[in-house]
């Protein structure tokens, strides 16, 4: 960050070329200022991490642009936890319960698996994420909805479809509205 002072927190001096001087005078006048800008256009870069290199200006241009204009902006990433994730996760664990595991241990087990690698937080322990997502989720309508899809395709034999839509869900949680 710039300090309180120096180039680029100093305003410009007015610029007028004297009227009286010769061309060649008004050329050094206008070369001075010329100079003024590239310099302190080459501290704005510094400051903002722009490197040397041909596109410099432009890549100052975008980035000041960025800084500024919505239109050159982009929207902050998507939430990869929807209700239909939750509800998945609530499921899951569920299952693994059913089968002797507690909760703790069966986000633990979920941690491991790929299709929820992308939903651990950085913490050194992915599974607690993931149970504590299960903790605030369980007792949603949502998740008795998911729980009801899940004996459906259960009682139908169709688990590989439960499977199959589990993994879609996890890997495009923010799918495209139908048209």
């Amino acid at each position: 960050m710039a300090a309180n002072k120096g180039p680029l927190k100093t305003k410009l001096k007015p610029r007028h070329l004297p009227l009286l001087a010769s061309a060649e005078e008004q050329l050094k006048v206008i070369r001075s200022w010329d100079k003024e800008d590239h310099d302190k256009l080459l501290l704005l870069c510094a400051e903002m991490g722009i490197d040397d290199g041909p596109s410099r200006f432009y890549d100052l241009a975008l980035a000041l642009a960025r800084r500024q204009y919505a239109g050159f902006q982009q929207d902050p990433p998507l939430k990869k936890w929807t209700d239909i994730t939750r509800g998945y996760l609530v499921v899951e664990v569920e299952r693994l319960t059913a089968g002797g595991l507690d909760v703790t241990a069966a986000a633990g087990v979920l941690a491991e698996r790929p299709e929820w690698k992308a939903f651990l937080s950085k913490t050194r322990d992915g599974g607690e994420g993931l149970r504590v997502q299960y903790q605030n989720f369980k007792e949603s309508r949502f998740a008795a909805v998911m729980r009801d899809a899940f004996k459906y395709d259960e009682i139908e034999n169709t688990l590989d479809e439960w499977h199959e839509n589990l993994l879609e869900a996890l890997e495009n949680p923010h799918p495209p509205p139908y048209l």
